[in-house]
């Protein structure tokens, strides 16, 4: 998902200054070094790698309507030194949304040639496209009403990853309790259903409660954080090497995403989660997904920032495979540095590391990535 991160931020930059006009357009250049391109602890390869992206961002209100339209796309292209033929790619990420002050409405299309979780190491051509709403019945009410629904598409374009292939329904219900026109609290019901395209072995239907907090979490802290429930139940046995697989699983977990701003100069972003995560390893249909993960940046001097990004994240699967009941913990520090030339022009240098150490072998692995990029705004 490291891509899709990445694309999502340099359309979330955009936003702040759409206001000022309906089209902005985006382009940026990046180039990077990574000692460690197939993500593995023997034989690896290194590369240099440019990072070319041109993307566009529209939003405007539709007159008389009280209704926001907002749409983009980035297109980026991803050159290699080390085999380029087989490591070159392309990735998209497309998305158009309609909302006002009790809904919204929208569809999220990426192609992209990395892997969608971090079990898998090696990249993979796939299609996401996600359908989603939501509505409320009001923000000002001591009570109010929500409903939520999404539909989620992945398809893998070779046949190796056809056992990944599928698609993901959630529907939900929340009811808050609106104690401030900035926060409330919330009780919530999401039931989801999994149905993969060819192996069938996993699909699943689910129910999830959560109990939360979102909005004014304290001064200068605004956010989410809630607990959750997740039951599933799964419509097919499953045996591996004499292990069964559960069919019943349950696991409580949490949800967090916090931003607290000390002041204009300073920024910490704390995000978390623990939930469940598909899997065809072994007997297992799913490990626990445990992530946290924090940031921090401080202003220097009006036009350089500094940041750096700590994170953790723990995947414990359920069953053995073998004699060994498999757990990894991944860990990722990045620090970087940012100077704004002008409003519409960033560059910026930054470096990553990044470790998975698992009690499984050949899951191992230690990654070396430093890069410098420059960034306009139009």
């Amino acid at each position: 998902m490291k891509k899709l991160i990445i694309l999502l931020a340099l359309v979330a930059v955009a936003f702040p200054v759409a206001a000022q006009s309906p089209v902005r357009f985006m382009a940026s250049e990046e180039i990077s070094y990574d000692d460690n391109i197939y993500l593995t602890d023997k034989d690896t390869k290194d590369s240099f790698i440019s990072t070319t992206r041109v993307g566009a961002d529209y939003k405007t209100l539709i007159p008389g309507s009280g209704v926001e339209l907002s749409a983009n796309g980035v297109v980026g292209y991803n050159a290699y030194t080390e085999k380029a033929s087989k490591n070159n790619y392309w990735d998209t990420l497309a998305g158009v949304q309609l909302k006002n002050d009790l809904w919204t409405i929208g569809d999220r299309f990426l192609f992209t040639s990395d892997p969608a979780n971090n079990e898998l190491t090696e990249r993979a051509k796939r299609i996401n496209n996600t359908a989603y709403a939501s509505f409320k019945t009001s923000a000002e009410k001591l009570f109010s009403f929500g409903l939520t629904v999404d539909d989620s598409n992945d398809h893998y374009m070779k046949n190796t990853y056809e056992d990944l292939n599928r698609n993901r329904f959630n529907g939900g219900a929340q009811v808050y309790y609106n104690f401030s026109p900035k926060t409330n609290l919330f009780v919530e019901y999401v039931y989801t259903n999994i149905a993969y395209k060819s192996n069938k072995l996993n699909n699943s239907s689910g129910n999830t409660f959560g109990l939360g907090v979102n909005g004014q979490l304290a001064p200068k802290v605004t956010g989410t954080a809630k607990v959750t429930y997740a039951m599933r139940d799964y419509n097919h046995d499953k045996v591996v090497g004499g292990v069964t697989a559960d069919n019943h699983p349950d696991l409580l977990g949490y949800y967090v995403a916090a931003e607290w701003k000390p002041s204009t100069q300073n920024t910490v972003r704390l995000s978390g989660e623990r939930r469940m995560e598909e899997t065809f390893y072994g007997a297992n249909r799913y490990f626990a997904d445990t992530v946290v993960s924090l940031y921090g940046s401080q202003k220097i001097m009006e036009k350089w920032t500094a940041s750096l990004t700590l994170s953790y994240e723990n995947m414990n699967y359920a069953r053995y495979a073998g004699d060994t009941k498999r757990s990894d913990d991944l860990y990722t520090v990045r620090p970087a540095v940012d100077y704004q030339f002008k409003d519409w022009l960033t560059a910026g240098v930054w470096y990553q590391f990044r470790s998975r150490q698992s009690n499984t072998n050949p899951f191992d692995y230690d990654s070396n990535k430093a890069g410098i990029y420059v960034k306009g705004l139009f």
